[in-house]
């Protein structure tokens, strides 16, 4: 598909962490060579030139940080200035905050609203859904989209911690101009929540395969061992412990694994521990966190993808290592049965089922010619159905529908 020229369009992201997500910063930095100017809010000034475009604006929103005496100072600051460029949108954030709540945390929500009254955005976009409910007065100022993506749907929700993510997700839903969803069981799980089917769009993630390609001759390593890898954050939700169960599994079968983990997160140290419990270190080397081409350059190297997450929408680590050639052995959970076809890009094995997921990779590792069937499979997928040009065009017509 050939790319989309917009004029004139000018989209606030707010709830962007820095340096944002990978999937993120592909996105941001399709819509600005589209032509639609993007704004960034983000807390603090940028280390480095990640997202350095002339149709990319960062703005910086630091916040509540700092005594109390000089977080009311700059609350009061920037009363000022919201007021001074529009009254009517200031007095709506400061009726939402004292509505809302009370004391210092009706000051810290006003604080954190302020600095987007009286703008002229055209559309907010909000990718998380914990964002949009904290940031839900400014959706009734602009036409907004949100996000819902994996766990902030099937996982978050759940929480007896989370309430507030659950209670507010109705309401986010409401305001919102339009809801983006990574898959089709992402917005099944949405609407029970109380997401209008009519208000929501499908648009899956995508990789760019330009990036994300197959190994050269020579670049896969021929030495004997059937490398398995893994990327993604250490959660638990992404079921890394069934995953070093299916590894024990495959060296008491007798299979010359080697499992490559990459990234990191909250359950980082209690996966060190079970990979020493499992009497596992020769086999499971934990890499932390690569940058893309790092990550690209494993994926190259290695035999099989292992995805065992006990919830998904539609795993980006999955679609890399198949545009990778890469074989892919995944739970059927959330969105992946509509990337991975079972026996076809791989295989989806039932979650939580390490003697599933076991056999699955024991029966790659002992036909070669399989895998490598599979791996031009995957790739193919990704070619029909998970380019990048295609998705951020998908956004560009979403938001130009709703501004």
């Amino acid at each position: 598909m050939s790319q989309q020229r917009v004029d004139k369009l000018r989209l606030l992201v707010v709830g962007l962490r820095w340096p944002p997500e990978t999937f993120l910063a592909r996105l941001v930095r399709g819509l600005s060579e589209r032509g639609v100017r993007v704004t960034l809010a983000i807390s603090n000034k940028p280390a480095d030139s990640t997202l350095s475009n002339t149709n990319i604006d960062i703005m910086i929103v630091p916040g509540w940080e700092g005594s109390a005496v000089s977080r009311l100072w700059r609350t009061g600051l920037r009363l000022g200035g919201a007021a001074l460029r529009s009254a009517d949108e200031t007095r709506h954030l400061y009726d939402k905050a004292r509505a809302t709540s009370s004391g210092s945390r009706s000051i810290e929500r006003l604080h954190r609203w302020l600095p987007f009254a009286g703008r002229e955005w055209d559309v907010l976009y909000i990718p998380w859904n914990s964002t949009a409910v904290d940031y839900l007065p400014l959706m009734e100022l602009r036409p907004s989209v949100i996000s819902c993506r994996g766990s902030h749907i099937n996982v978050a929700p759940l929480n007896p911690r989370r309430t507030g993510l659950r209670d507010g997700l109705p309401l986010t839903f409401d305001k919102a101009s339009a809801v983006h969803c990574v898959s089709e069981a992402i917005r099944e799980e949405a609407i029970q929540y109380g997401l209008d089917r009519a208000k929501s769009i499908v648009i899956r993630p995508a990789i760019d395969p330009d990036m994300f390609r197959p190994p050269t001759e020579g670049e896969r390593p021929n030495d004997g061992r059937f490398r398995v890898v893994s990327t993604g954050t250490i959660t638990w939700h992404k079921g890394y412990e069934y995953a070093l169960s299916v590894v024990r599994r495959l060296v008491d079968l007798g299979v010359p694994v080697q499992y490559d983990i990459i990234g990191r997160g909250p359950e980082t140290q209690r996966l060190l521990y079970t990979i020493q419990d499992l009497h596992l270190d020769e086999y499971v080397v934990w890499h932390g966190k690569l940058p893309p081409g790092d990550v690209r350059v494993r994926l190259q190297q290695a035999d099989a993808f292992l995805l065992s997450s006990l919830s998904e929408g539609i795993s980006n680590a999955a679609l890399e290592a198949m545009a990778c050639e890469l074989p892919v052995v995944t739970t059927d959970v959330g969105g992946m049965s509509e990337a991975v076809t079972d026996g076809v890009e791989g295989f989806l094995v039932p979650s939580l089922d390490a003697k599933a997921m076991a056999g699955a990779l024991e029966r790659l590792w002992r036909d070669p010619k399989l895998r490598q069937a599979m791996g031009v499979a995957g790739r193919a997928r990704i070619l029909r159905d998970f380019r990048l040009d295609d998705q951020v065009d998908a956004f560009v017509d979403l938001f130009r529908s709703v501004a």
